[in-house]
Order: C-alpha cells, then structure tokens, then sequence
C-alpha cells in the first residue's frame, strides 16, 4: 500500500540543465516514500527533456513539459496545481537541498502542522558549491522560530519572503485561494500566495535556525532587476501585505531598507561597468520611490559622486566579499 504523500518537491526550470540535475540529485540522495518530486519545464531548449527521461523512467520524479514558454510565475502556479503532496515545496532548479533537509521538513511538519515554513538557507557565489564550506543562515536565529504574529514574522523575514526556495506551504490552504493568476507577471506569485495564506490570524508559521538550502548568488533569473525589486517588491509590500493585514508602516520601512541597498549596488555597478541596459532603467528608481525621501537622502547621492570615487567604492566592497 502506497504511504500518503506528505511533501512534495516541485521544481520549475527553464534552460538550466546542469544545475538542475545538480539540484535534482540533492533531493534523490535523501529519498523518502513520504515524498514525491516534480519537475515543470517551461519548454527548455538545452537538453533538459533528454535528461529527464532517465529521471522519470525510476519512476521518483514527476515530469512536465510546457508546450511553450508560460513565463516565471505561471510555471510556479503550474508547480502548486499538479503537486499531489499535503505540502508543497517549492525549489528553485540552481539551489542544492542540504543533507538532512527532507527529514527535518517532515518532522517539522508532524509536529508543528503550520500553514506555512520559511526555510534559512546560505549562499554560495562559484560555479560548484562545496559542501565542506561551512556559512551562516542569512536569517540569524537562535531557534526555530514557531508563530502566528505577523510583526514577528516580517520583522525576522523581511525581503527572504521573495526567496522562493524558502517557501513550503500547505495545499489546503493554497487551494482556498482565490484568482492566484491574479498575480502573474508580478515575479512573486509564490510570494503574494504566502501573504494571502497568513491572513488568517491562525495561520501558523515556522522559521527554521539551521539553513536548509544552498543558494546560488548573483542569478537574476532573467528579469529586469529594476522593475522587480523597485516596482513589483513594491506592489507585494504596500499592496498584498496591508492588504492581509501587515502593518503599512512595517512594510513602508523594509521596502525603503531594500530599496536603498539595491539603488546604491546598480549605482555603484553602473560606475565600474558602463552598463547601458543599466542605465536606460534607471528612470524606475524615481517613478516609484521620489516620494521616500528616506531613499533620495541616504542613496541617490552615490549618483552625484565623481566616477573616480564610486570605483573606489565598488572595489572596496568587492575586496570584502561583498557581492
């Protein structure tokens, strides 16, 4: 008799064959019957097809192919509606799962039954990520973190809300949303469903201590950074979140924190790189944030800095580590 299944894995995955099996094959390692794993392809062109068959002839892996490209969020739409799981986990095809991962979520699950479980995770910047390297969770923790405040929540999240690895929900309660295609084109789909879930003041959330996921850095996805993290992080903060209930000042202040880390980075890139696609967005940053005079003080004076000055800045936080 078949055992219930209590997780599933779902992967989207466009043109990343080699990451993918990579991925792939940290969750194979830590196979369970309590598990399923899918993969939606959104019609890779790479050799991704040809890889899968091998994949789904040992019958462990659930594989689809869109006929064409749907774009980023229906494919994660495509994820949740064919996940068969109590819970879904939703990973992205360039992210290792650590050893151990599939054990903890389970038994996370048997004893906390939440709504909702943000994963901690590290990132890792080279090609081939090395297990032996040994870094600390982003969400800095000193346990896992069980509760139903949204302030708390937000307040210990923040931007990892977005980090769709992180993110494990329960089908139930996916399914008692309404018009999720709502939020296509808003490259958070996953993100917007997860705010729309903690609405209920019983939703219970988990945030693990311990990191979980290995997440490559400096991979945009293919999306145009300025309309994502200005605009559309803008929309799922000042727009979803007030709207299930977060507090608007609370979301106000992340926003701007985000925001003026990711305008000074594109400023200071644009110096070293002369980058015209850059550039030419550049028009977004004030269309959506002329109104935070707590972005234009602390930031936009890095555009004002001689071209000299701004390298010098660039290469002093690169000589840190600081991607």
């Amino acid at each position: 008799m078949q055992k219930e299944i209590r997780l599933t894995i779902a992967i989207p995955t466009y043109n990343r064959c080699d990451l993918l099996h990579r991925t792939l094959e940290s969750v194979m390692t830590q196979w369970s019957d309590c598990i399923e794993v899918i993969v939606s392809d959104n019609a890779s062109t790479d050799g991704t097809e040809a890889m899968m068959e091998a994949y789904s002839q040992e019958k462990k892996v659930r594989y689809f192919r869109n006929p064409e490209n749907l774009g980023m969020d229906k494919n994660f739409l495509k994820c949740l509606q064919l996940a068969r799981g109590e819970y879904i986990h939703l990973l992205s095809d360039d992210d290792i799962l650590l050893p151990g991962a599939v054990a903890k979520i389970l038994s996370l699950i048997e004893s906390e039954r939440p709504n909702y479980i943000n994963l901690n995770s590290f990132t890792y910047s080279t090609d081939l990520y090395n297990p032996n390297e040994k870094k600390n969770p982003r969400i800095n923790v000193k346990e896992d973190i069980v509760t139903k405040d949204k302030k708390t929540y937000m307040e210990l999240i923040g931007v990892y809300i977005t980090y769709i690895s992180a993110t494990i929900i329960r089908k139930s309660d996916f399914l008692k949303i309404q018009k999720p295609e709502r939020y296509f084109g808003t490259y958070f789909l996953h993100a917007h469903l997860v705010l729309e879930i903690l609405k209920e003041k019983t939703s219970k959330v988990v945030i693990t201590r311990d990191a979980y996921i290995a997440a490559k850095n400096n991979n945009s996805g293919g999306f145009n950074l300025y309309e994502v993290w200005i605009k559309q992080y803008k929309n799922l903060l000042l727009s979803t979140a007030v709207r299930n209930g977060f507090d608007r000042k609370m979301m106000k202040n992340i926003y701007v924190n985000d925001v003026n880390g990711f305008i000074k980075d594109s400023i200071l890139k644009y110096s070293v790189t002369d980058n015209a696609y850059e550039m030419s967005h550049r028009s977004i940053l004030f269309r959506y944030t002329y109104m935070y005079p707590e972005v234009w003080i602390k930031t936009y004076k890095y555009a004002l800095l001689p071209r000299f000055i701004l390298k010098k800045i660039y290469a002093r936080k690169r000589k840190k580590g600081v991607k």
